[in-house]
């Protein structure tokens, strides 16, 4: 009876649509036709996003995340974020989660590198590329006060899929993606982003925050990477599991890590690998690197301070010492590292531990020696054993020098 009904209202809404005119005198009929061709295959083409070439535990993360949707509803409207460090894949997620369910909204978006693009090209130009993809209102906004209210009038009453990939700051989803009531029922609005408080500030409250790739992950990706195949020989095995054990999980140091051992021997391997460990990839660096590039002053310098120093001590005895360097603001500035997946905190009993991921320990260590690469003496802090031996036996110290 359900569906008799549907098919009722359906049949009902159809009758009441104005149809197109096809006057014989002026138009030849396969023109006509060709008319209505075009704008059916305009609204109802998805062309699909690509993904990745070996979307290795891709599946299961997708069924975790799509089991905080409710892709069926046409009532309410969901906001929900996908968070974690750089590199761990969440603007992959969301380009499955894309493809997965598009053709269920009416109206399409997904805006590739927000923090990016705002800052080279401005919100507004986003605001356009919203009015374009969405309804195909081509537009131009001078400002960002135009734009919010134009995507309102547009899309309130549409079922819109719109997804914001790596949104840094607030502003970015209140121009976008101000509330519930932009949208029509059904909607759903999907943010990724390194940092889960800015999902908390904007009420978002349906969050996913992507997990590290497991051993047996790390190594089919791998494998697919450096040898394109997973039947990889057994003298290979304790040269891959150091391999893993630095790529600590992250899809992007697998991705860029893989194509360079291509082809190579194991001595090779472990010449490249100890390279990384002592300086990381450029490009990892990078993708990293960008998280501590949004910290204020004072939240880079306890950043850097936990990477070289705390990593693996009681939170208690880290506040303690850096209390006494950066005030008593230390409880607020350790809270912000934790928003922004730089730090963890594990809670164990009664016992509280400071700990980080080993490649956002990697890089902040990196940041330091790029204070002075070939001067130890130089940089803010000294942790290798060579840089503190050549320091103090050739009495290069400039200024003061944190060092254990």
């Amino acid at each position: 009876m359900e569906r008799l009904k549907n098919w009722k209202l359906a049949l009902n809404q159809v009758a009441n649509l104005s149809g197109y005119h096809f006057n014989i005198r002026n138009e030849y009929e396969y023109e006509f036709i060709g008319k209505i061709v075009q704008e059916v295959s305009n609204k109802i083409y998805r062309g699909p996003l690509h993904v990745a070439h070996y979307p290795v535990g891709l599946e299961s993360r997708l069924l975790q995340l799509m089991s905080r949707l409710d892709v069926e509803s046409d009532h309410g409207i969901q906001m929900l974020g996908i968070y974690g460090i750089g590199g761990l894949g969440k603007s992959t997620l969301a380009r499955a989660v894309y493809n997965l369910i598009a053709d269920r909204f009416e109206c399409l978006c997904f805006l590739h590198n927000v923090r990016e693009n705002s800052a080279k090209h401005g919100l507004e130009q986003l605001q356009e590329k919203i009015l374009s993809k969405t309804v195909d209102l081509d537009i131009k906004i001078g400002d960002v006060s135009e734009g919010i209210p134009i995507i309102k009038q547009r899309l309130q009453r549409k079922k819109v899929l719109l997804i914001l990939d790596d949104v840094d700051k607030l502003k970015q989803l209140q121009v976008m993606a101000g509330g519930l009531d932009w949208f029509g029922p059904g909607s759903i609005v999907i943010i990724t982003t390194r940092d889960q408080h800015l999902l908390a500030s904007h009420g978002i409250y349906k969050k996913y925050q992507v997990q590290a790739l497991n051993k047996k992950e790390s190594l089919e990706l791998l494998s697919w990477k450096a040898f394109k195949h997973t039947a990889v020989a057994s003298s290979y095995d304790d040269i891959l599991d150091h391999a893993i054990a630095y790529a600590s999980g992250l899809p992007l140091v697998l991705e860029v890590l893989g194509p360079n051992l291509f082809g190579k021997n194991i001595e090779e391997w472990k010449s490249i690998l100890h390279m990384y460990e002592r300086i990381p990839n450029r490009e990892v660096q990078k993708k990293l690197k960008v998280s501590f590039d949004a910290l204020e002053e004072d939240e880079q310098g306890v950043f850097l301070d936990i990477a070289y120093f705390f990593k693996g001590y009681d939170l208690r005895e880290v506040k303690d010492i850096l209390c006494a360097h950066h005030g008593q603001c230390i409880d607020y500035l350790i809270g912000v590292l934790v928003e922004k997946n730089l730090i963890k905190i594990i809670h164990l009993d009664s016992h509280a531990t400071v700990t980080l991921h080993d490649l956002i320990e990697d890089m902040g260590k990196e940041i330091v020696r790029q204070e002075s690469p070939k001067k130890p003496g130089k940089r803010s802090r000294l942790w290798f054993y060579e840089d503190i031996v050549k320091v103090f036996e050739e009495n290069l110290v400039s200024k003061i020098v944190i060092y254990r």
